[in-house]
């Protein structure tokens, strides 16, 4: 009977903030909200840390993050998971949010949020503040998803890098046929894809079969991304492209291309 007694307290002391997950992991849910009027970028991300700050002398250390575009009106629901093992008895953990849009600072939290000590079913809301010089920069008019030349840039997270040959990894959605092309590090690909409201699907890809020194880890990285890719956003001359979890995995920038003129008999271009 004891045990027992011993599990409802337990389960009864849990906020309603956390969920217990599976795996070990546990999650803590709530939302982002801000009171200025305005409207965010298409292309703003939101991100949440759960940091501890044990001591005022030393700086946070990152124990989990999660980073998401906003959609639909505000307050934004987020989810972050995090390894409970992680943490310790004597540990001060807070969470902090902030809202960026092409690496630029608009929104931040400027309180610590604490992350577990809240009564039960206290909502877990994050408010965030306008920076100072942080107004919503102006969008410029989108490019055409269909018929660019998409440079990729940033690969789950990280900064692309060059590919075989020092050669860009980058596509191109043909509207004719609804072809995808493009080169992803060491072979070329190409098939189809489904567009329509936001969403985006690339169907299965056929590439060639060459065999590079380097380049082929991030080339099956970034055709495994574009394998799970449903959505894009289009924000001047950046394509972001997300998965099933919303979270941004491949983001790309819009390359002109410089046009070649034939020369005539004299050397001048024609």
């Amino acid at each position: 009977m004891a045990w027992l007694l011993i599990i409802g307290f337990l389960i009864s002391g849990i906020a309603h903030s956390e969920i217990m997950d599976t795996e070990g992991m546990k999650t803590i849910v709530g939302s982002v909200w801000y009171r200025e009027r305005m409207l965010l970028p298409p292309n703003a991300e939101i991100l949440i840390n759960l940091e501890e700050v044990a001591r005022a002398d030393a700086p946070s250390d990152l124990i989990s993050s999660t980073r998401f575009a906003p959609e639909g009106g505000q307050p934004w629901t987020f989810s972050l998971a995090y390894d409970p093992a992680k943490l310790h008895d004597k540990g001060r953990y807070v969470l902090r949010a902030r809202i960026e849009a092409d690496g630029l600072l608009l929104f931040t939290s400027t309180e610590h949020i604490p992350a577990f000590d809240r009564s039960p079913g206290e909502p877990l809301k994050i408010m965030v503040s306008l920076v100072a010089g942080g107004n919503v920069p102006p969008t410029k008019p989108d490019a055409s998803l269909t018929n660019t030349y998409w440079k990729l840039i940033e690969l789950n997270g990280q900064p692309a890098e060059l590919g075989a040959a020092n050669r860009e990894l980058h596509l191109v959605l043909a509207t004719e046929g609804d072809r995808v092309q493009g080169f992803s590090g060491c072979n070329k690909f190409a098939g189809n894809y489904q567009r329509g409201d936001g969403q985006l699907h690339f169907e299965p890809l056929a590439s060639t079969r060459m065999a590079c020194i380097t380049g082929m880890e991030q080339e099956k990285r970034f055709l495994d991304a574009l394998g799970n890719i449903v959505r894009y956003a289009l924000s001047g001359e950046s394509l972001s492209l997300y998965d099933r979890q919303n979270q941004l995995i491949l983001r790309f920038e819009s390359v002109y291309l410089k046009l070649k003129f034939p020369k005539n008999s004299s050397g001048h271009h024609a």
